[in-house]
């Protein structure tokens, strides 16, 4: 099982593992397994640490979105199972089916529900089920930074977690398929600049590598702007709807307080 959520009541010593849906079905299968999980696997599974020589419990939670309430209830009844729903909207965050919720869960979340005074500030906008290509911006934003910084390499991991700033919570399984993720995306740039980047294992060849052989102050004469901006250009207008702010911020920063002495670099004859 590959759980989307783990969630820990420290003093109950209560597991809630949550399954996240956004359509309006379930996996029928994948509902009974749920049911057949038991505490002391996922306390190992996730490396949790118990506050006392306690027997954990464990409830099952999914969660949807409010506008597939009524088919998600309805799906976990023909299922035969009896597990809580927890529903969200822009408006509000609902716990459905309560009967079959824990006291830990029903204490945390009002019977009226959860009103909610704006959207998400922010979201998740990639993991490990997402596309490869999903992660070849934000590697790229990475490795700019690290260039601008004079870093000799950075490992993928070091990658992996300076993208994905939940990489810790993921399992181990999905850990290691984000940072097979950033190996491909490294090794495209790496191939796309190949005076700037290349992959290679590091000398116990245990992990992934990517030296930086040269920045763009190195090797192109346009000044410390432009040399990034060319650096970074091919991403951008290859995949402008998913554009990083964190890039466009970085290239900003270096070129303030930089624009006069590349303009007369320029001028000069």
């Amino acid at each position: 099982m590959v759980a989307d959520v783990v969630l820990f009541h420290r003093e109950a010593a209560h597991l809630v593992v949550c399954e996240s849906k956004s359509g309006a079905n379930i996996e029928v299968d994948q509902a009974h397994r749920y049911g057949r999980l038991l505490p002391q696997n996922v306390v190992r599974a996730v490396s949790l640490s118990l506050p006392r020589a306690v027997e954990p419990s464990l409830e099952i939670l999914y969660v949807g979105l409010d506008e597939h309430a009524e088919r998600l209830s309805l799906s976990l009844d023909t299922a035969k199972v009896d597990y809580p729903l927890l529903t969200v909207s822009d408006k509000s965050i609902k716990l459905l089916r309560s009967e079959h919720a824990s006291r830990n869960l029903l204490a945390g979340i009002p019977a009226d529900g959860v009103g909610l005074l704006a959207p998400p500030t922010s979201y998740i906008p990639y993991d490990h089920e997402s596309d490869d290509n999903e992660f070849v911006m934000p590697v790229r934003s990475r490795l700019v930074q690290a260039a601008s910084r004079g870093d000799v390499s950075v490992t993928a991991r070091g990658l992996a977690e300076a993208c994905c700033p939940y990489f810790g919570h993921y399992g181990r399984v999905a850990r290691g398929q984000i940072v097979t993720k950033v190996i491909k995306a490294a090794r495209q740039i790496a191939s796309e600049h190949p005076d700037a980047f290349r992959c290679a294992l590091s000398p116990g060849r245990d992990e992934t590598l990517v030296n930086i052989l040269r920045t763009p102050e190195d090797f192109d004469a346009r000044g410390r702007t432009q040399a990034y901006q060319a650096l970074s250009r091919r991403s951008r207008s290859r995949q402008r709807l998913q554009t990083d702010p964190n890039q466009l911020d970085l290239l900003q920063e270096l070129g303030d307080g930089d624009d006069s002495e590349d303009n007369e670099a320029e001028e000069r004859p």
